[in-house]
């Protein structure tokens, strides 16, 4: 092989100045996630046994997590998500709601998809957790519809205007449980009822932490109409004051 034909190929197959989502190394190689194999293994993926519920993982040979098993109220039907909330998934997203990098988004999305179908999800229409306007301004975008962007790709319904957050209620990561379930009450308020009318509906968000949130939303959406409301989350945070 001569020296022109090598460097021709080299061109062709290694991939310039890409650099991985987490650790900032130079890819080799095409990814659809644009992560390394290294942070590619390190990844904290949810396996193993899971709340019937939220997706929350249990050690015990129960079927529901301990806050759903208490009749915690859970507007929704059933919650997933792809990650615990920890490591280089974790710095992810607060890289990309906290310091701007939205470029982050594309490629997170793409693990979201991957979970979507993982867990054979039956969806007419897809809803991003939407955001106060307060808020939206504070931080200039909306990091649940960015990640929504591979469903989009795959043709997929996303509706950004169905919801809409119409109460500005206090930070909910400042908040305990009990103080979680309640601050939200009244928050959100479906637009266009129509969308969502005997339909299958899925909330798209970051993180599930209390499900409070994303509880609020699917109640707000089944009292409009909807069918059925399951959540997707890119991750879950486990709670510190609860044991399985």
């Amino acid at each position: 092989m001569n020296k022109r034909l090598r460097e021709l190929l080299a061109k062709t197959l290694f991939i310039k100045d890409i650099k991985c989502l987490f650790c900032n190394r130079e890819l080799d190689f095409d990814s659809r996630y644009c992560v390394c194999d290294d942070c590619l293994k390190s990844l904290p993926y949810i396996t193993g046994k899971i709340c019937k519920k939220c997706g929350e993982p249990i050690k015990s040979m129960a079927a529901y997590c301990m806050r759903c098993k208490n009749h915690v109220d859970r507007g929704f039907d059933v919650a997933r998500a792809t990650f615990l909330y920890k490591g280089v998934i974790k710095d992810g997203i607060i890289n990309l709601k906290y310091y701007g990098n939205k470029y982050l988004a594309e490629y997170l999305s793409s693990f979201l998809l991957d979970s979507y179908y993982k867990y054979d999800f039956k969806s007419d229409v897809i809803i991003p957790a939407p955001m106060s306007a307060k808020s939206l301004k504070a931080r200039g975008f909306n990091q649940a519809e960015m990640l929504c962007s591979a469903f989009i790709d795959k043709g997929l319904d996303v509706n950004t205007n169905c919801v809409a957050k119409v109460l500005e209620t206090q930070n909910q990561a400042k908040l305990n449980f009990k103080d979680r379930q309640t601050n939200l009450v009244g928050a959100f308020k479906v637009v266009n009822k129509k969308a969502v009318e005997n339909k299958n509906v899925l909330i798209v968000d970051d993180i599930f932490t209390t499900g409070a949130t994303c509880s609020e939303i699917a109640s707000a959406l089944k009292k409009a109409g909807a069918k059925r409301v399951d959540v997707i989350t890119l991750c879950h945070d486990m709670p510190e004051d609860v044991t399985n």
